[in-house]
């Protein structure tokens, strides 16, 4: 769904307990559901993002990126009760990677906000979920989208 990503290069990975010097930080958008929409969406496919991100500096930011590369932002809800999710990924010189994932307010979408965005299941022709949320609420929304040819 909707993560931050904060990147950081270094020349190697970190042993356990290590602290090591890196020479890059930068953090991005992600997701791979986030980011396969805003992909289409600069394809010129009219998508709406169905999501949830935290009340948080994250969150708003997401939001507002998504409106500018024309992602219908209706169904994007904020919440209070988590943050908005991230992953931190450290990149070693050689292209090796860490990652630590913490889903946050992904994992707090479900059945009642499907139902809110009910109408754009109805009028998509096409459907893409991720192993980014609650595995029930993905199940939940294609039957939905089935059920709705």
């Amino acid at each position: 769904m909707a993560e931050c990503f904060p990147h950081s290069q270094a020349p190697r990975l970190p042993k356990a307990g290590e602290t090591i010097h890196g020479h890059k930080f930068f953090i991005g958008f992600g997701g791979k559901g986030a980011n396969q929409c805003i992909q289409a969406a600069r394809l010129g496919v009219k998508t709406a993002m169905i999501c949830k991100v935290g009340k948080d500096f994250f969150g708003d930011n997401y939001i507002q990126n998504f409106k500018e590369n024309d992602v219908h932002t209706d169904f994007v809800w904020q919440t209070s009760d988590a943050a908005t999710g991230a992953a931190s990924i450290t990149v070693n010189d050689a292209g090796e990677n860490a990652i630590v994932i913490v889903a946050g307010a992904n994992m707090l979408l479900g059945e009642e906000e499907l139902q809110q965005a009910l109408p754009a299941i109805r009028k998509a022709k096409v459907l893409v979920c991720q192993l980014e949320i609650n595995s029930q609420t993905s199940f939940q929304a294609l039957q939905m989208a089935h059920d709705n040819k």
